[in-house]
């Protein structure tokens, strides 16, 4: 039985520290967002979509029933700041329509609510 290639080593190295640098940005992110205030914003939405969620068994293009969705929604300061794109809960994404105006609440760059103005 041969070694294992160094190559293979390398590679292996390379996907630990990617790995391990993603967990570290993204505890960091979190531990940032934990400590911001939170901000309200009067905002329109200015669209929103679902999709499957990632699945690492099958890279499917198809929705099959049950699977695990995600919600996302875009917003658009009425101030004149930059679109906002965040992840939002299904029963949020659900009481959101496109071209409704309201009030956003964001801690750091965390979703916390769309409370509508009608």
């Amino acid at each position: 039985m041969s070694k294992p290639p160094l190559l293979f080593f390398i590679v292996l190295a390379i996907i630990a520290v990617l790995a391990t640098r993603q967990f570290i940005k993204q505890r960091r992110e979190a531990a940032v967002n934990d400590v911001s205030p939170i901000r309200s914003l009067t905002v329109e939405v200015k669209t929103k979509r679902e999709f499957p969620a990632p699945n690492r068994r099958s890279r499917q293009r198809e929705v099959i029933a049950g699977e695990e969705m995600r919600y996302e929604a875009w917003f658009h300061p009425l101030n004149g700041a930059s679109d906002i794109k965040v992840q939002v809960k299904e029963d949020d994404y659900h009481q959101m329509d496109k071209g409704s105006k309201g009030e956003l609440k964001m801690q750091g760059s965390r979703f916390v609510s769309f409370t509508p103005v009608h």
